[in-house]
């Protein structure tokens, strides 16, 4: 199944479980700010940390583009199409995170079902567990969803990560920006590819012991205000995102975990960010050295000493900032 068929396979009844659940928490690890911080109140700037559309130019080439997502239909976010999109539907490839075929779907979908004949409810202590659904029900998301996922997919409901997962149909007006750029790339005969598949992806999840991702949601449920605070914090990783400010994205995750053990910097940083960022950079490598590509990941793999912009960088490509 490709980009043309792809809405109405994730509009039919039995996908509308975790609708844009399956694409954005899929790919969460691109935007995981935690913390309540800003670019304005820190003296810390991150490498490359303002811009999300860049021109990626060596010499002998046809230049090739960089995005930096969010993964919400919010149509602010959403503006930012129209501004690429002159550039994408002349492309000679489209580079996503995840090519989403109907087999990376399900699997997407089926990696966060628990598998051990017990629900949410059932695992968690009673407090724990209805903190929780009011934070889900602030979010749209219903409860017979919640209680079957496992901890690791319920920690980013309870961190707020942009997701938009409560909404029962996926008009197109309505998928996140990723599925709309790949649309855009099909409707106007682009290929799409995928530099990652979702087993690869999950996998830092699914090896790990679920008493880790216990422990963090128990923390993060010790604020009082974490219900107020997760609610809010989804329109401020929007407005970062608006302003372009992904130093304040960065920030955020670093202050975040200061307070948190070195398992949870492992993972959020070596592991879905480090790491992930190399494997992006030699999976667009092909479509770089052709010339004329166009690339859309997570916002938060483009800034840092080790972001998608400096690794190009190092491999001799100018990067300049276009928005």
């Amino acid at each position: 199944m490709r980009w043309s068929s792809l809405v109405e396979f994730l509009s039919s009844r039995s996908q509308r479980i975790f609708p844009k659940l399956i694409c954005s928490l899929c790919l969460m690890a691109m935007f995981t700010p935690l913390a309540d911080a800003s670019a304005s109140n820190t003296a810390d700037e991150i490498l490359n940390g303002h811009g999300l559309f860049w021109k990626l130019e060596r010499e002998g080439r046809e230049p090739s583009y960089l995005l930096g997502t969010m993964h919400v239909s919010d149509k602010r976010v959403l503006k930012l199409k129209d501004e690429v999109k002159p550039y994408l539907v002349k492309a000679s490839v489209l580079y996503l995170e995840i090519d989403l075929t109907q087999r990376e779907i399900r699997e997407a979908r089926n990696a966060r079902l628990r598998d051990d004949g017990r629900t949410l409810d059932e695992v968690l202590p009673s407090d724990i567990y209805e903190k929780i659904k009011e934070i889900s029900k602030a979010h749209k998301i219903e409860e017979k969803q919640l209680k079957q996922l496992e901890l690791w997919a319920v920690y980013p409901i309870v961190k707020s990560m942009p997701s938009d997962p409560g909404q029962d149909g996926l008009e197109s007006a309505d998928l996140p920006l990723d599925f709309q750029l790949g649309q855009l790339a099909a409707l106007n005969s682009v290929e799409v590819k995928g530099l990652e598949s979702v087993r690869d992806q999950l996998s830092v999840f699914r090896e790990r012991d679920h008493k880790i991702y216990y422990d963090a949601i128990v923390r993060a449920l010790e604020n009082p205000d974490a219900v107020k605070n997760s609610v809010e914090m989804l329109e401020k990783y929007i407005q970062w995102y608006i302003d372009r400010d992904t130093n304040a994205f960065y920030i955020s995750l670093l202050d975040d975990l200061k307070n948190e053990p070195p398992e949870m910097y492992n993972i959020w940083v070596e592991r879905l960010l480090n790491k992930r960022n190399l494997i992006m950079a030699n999976g667009m490598a092909r479509g770089l050295v052709r010339g004329n590509s166009f690339t859309a990941v997570g916002a938060l793999h483009l800034p840092g000493e080790k972001g998608l912009l400096k690794i190009l960088t190092d491999r001799g490509y100018k990067v300049t900032r276009l928005d």
